[in-house]
């Protein structure tokens, strides 16, 4: 999949989580909505898609160098998305809780999507 249509589902994908946020906060979870979670969504977007363009190419150009880096990427995304849990619930403890189970379901569904799309990609590159 070229990296115009995955943005394209990435941002289908996001659209929809947006949608699925605003009913269940505006209609179930009014009293745990934060003001910091369509950042929050906007941030793991454009993260998975630097993440995703910079994985293609290493699988592209070389599929060993990939499969060795692949960890690697992962640990330090968790590091980025666990240095930004620390930061928020250091400036409001109140609200750490709903804040890490959206860090988490974020981190979830964008992890599964890009993780989908780049085994395809992979076992395309390895069938050539």
């Amino acid at each position: 999949m070229s990296i115009k249509k995955f943005i394209l589902k990435l941002a289908g994908i996001t659209i929809g989580i947006a949608l699925l946020g605003w009913l269940a906060f505006s209609f179930f979870l009014t009293e745990y909505y934060l003001p910091v979670l369509p950042f929050l969504l906007l941030f793991f977007f454009v993260i998975t898609i630097l993440i995703h363009a910079y994985q293609i190419n290493l699988a592209k150009k070389d599929i060993g160098k990939f499969a060795r880096s692949n960890m690697l990427i992962t640990f330090f995304k968790l590091i980025l998305y666990s240095i930004v849990a620390v930061i928020y619930i250091a400036f409001d403890t109140e609200n750490a809780i709903v804040f890490v189970i959206c860090l988490m379901l974020l981190y979830l569904v964008y992890t599964f999507v890009e993780v989908s799309e780049i085994s395809g990609t992979v076992k395309t590159n390895q069938k050539k």
